[in-house]
């Protein structure tokens, strides 16, 4: 009998671990009916963390759970994106937001002081409702495309003084088809502006769904947009993350100032340019790690507010830098070389 259980629990839960680059590693949960993707760099830690969660209407499954989960560990993160209950309804999802939250910061590679949510369409909603009722729980807010689903977005937005995180909400032109979600998203924007709360807005251009070179809505859906993992929005994801979030990737780095940094080109094949803040001309270090922990390069004796960095021996792939002064560190960020 005990065998006959073991069985049908080996057949219920699944999970395989895979070292999907040499960078990170991921854990694929299979539960019956749902999955869970976990995707953190390599390491003890503790990491920056994410929370995704996913969009869609019953069994249709809106956005890319394993390719966001890998593409945030690539820039540093351990990430969550779980799979939740496919009754149409949104009641009871944000009980599995909640759940999946809470056990992504008992990640013993999750820095508690450092977790982000993001979400697509219902998961966009999701996200800005978890926000809000958890604010010290998270740090940074990513909404893509946040549907209204009978109101909720509504009554999400209708009080925003429990907001205490940036805000980041982000919409195709031509977002339309199943509602008017560059409607829904300027409503979010505006009322979280007019209450006080730090929100970015981001607007893109026409996306052509269907690639035949027409701007015909429809059949050219821009909530297609977010289905996976590509430009133009994806680096305006990071990019937010690592402005308004700390990448540590299990370095020394407590109580970090949120400073802000502009590199560029990121990603780059030559040289990079790092711009931050230095008012004060202090001397400051930048310290370069690989995607491991591996110190590769340390600068010293940099009082200006630009640093340039070159490719010189270092092999493609993601890096973490540490700029610190008198061994206090200042800011965090993430390089990729092509």
């Amino acid at each position: 009998m005990n065998s006959l259980k073991n069985l049908w629990f080996l057949v219920l839960l699944t999970i395989n671990t895979n070292i999907v680059t040499s960078q990170i590693t991921l854990d694929s949960i299979f539960e019956n009916p749902g999955y869970t993707y976990i995707a953190s760099p390599i390491g003890a830690g503790p990491f920056p963390a994410v929370l995704y969660n996913h969009g869609g209407l019953g069994t249709n499954i809106g956005g890319d759970l394993r390719g966001t989960a890998i593409a945030l560990a690539q820039a540093g993160y351990i990430a969550r994106a779980e799979k939740r209950m496919e009754t149409i309804p949104i009641s009871g999802h944000l009980d599995e937001v909640t759940e999946a939250l809470n056990t992504l910061r008992e990640d013993p590679r999750t820095d508690t002081n450092c977790v982000c949510i993001m979400g697509f369409s219902r998961g966009g909603l999701l996200t800005l409702q978890a926000g809000k009722l958890y604010p010290e729980k998270v740090n940074t807010i990513i909404s893509m495309a946040p549907a209204q689903a009978n109101g909720n977005l509504n009554s999400t937005i209708a009080d925003v003084s429990p907001f205490d995180d940036p805000i980041l909400i982000l919409v195709a032109t031509n977002d339309l088809i199943q509602d008017n979600h560059v409607q829904l998203a300027q409503m979010a924007h505006d009322s979280l502006i007019n209450g006080g709360k730090n929100s970015t807005h981001i607007l893109y251009p026409y996306y052509d769904s269907n690639g035949d070179g027409l701007q015909n809505t429809p059949p050219d859906d821009g909530h297609e947009l977010f289905w996976e993992v590509q430009e133009p929005y994806w680096s305006d994801v990071i990019n937010f993350l690592n402005t308004n979030s700390c990448i540590t990737n299990g370095l020394t780095s407590t109580n970090q100032a949120k400073s802000e940094f502009i590199a560029y080109p990121n990603p780059f094949r030559d040289r990079i340019i790092i711009e931050f803040t230095n008012p004060k001309h202090e001397n400051h270090t930048l310290t370069l790690y690989d995607a491991a922990g591996r110190k590769k390069m340390t600068i010293t004796n940099i009082t200006t507010d630009q640093i340039s960095i070159e490719k010189d021996n270092l092999v493609s792939g993601l890096y973490l830098f540490q700029l610190h002064t008198n061994n206090q560190a200042t800011l965090s960020g993430s390089l990729l070389i092509e």
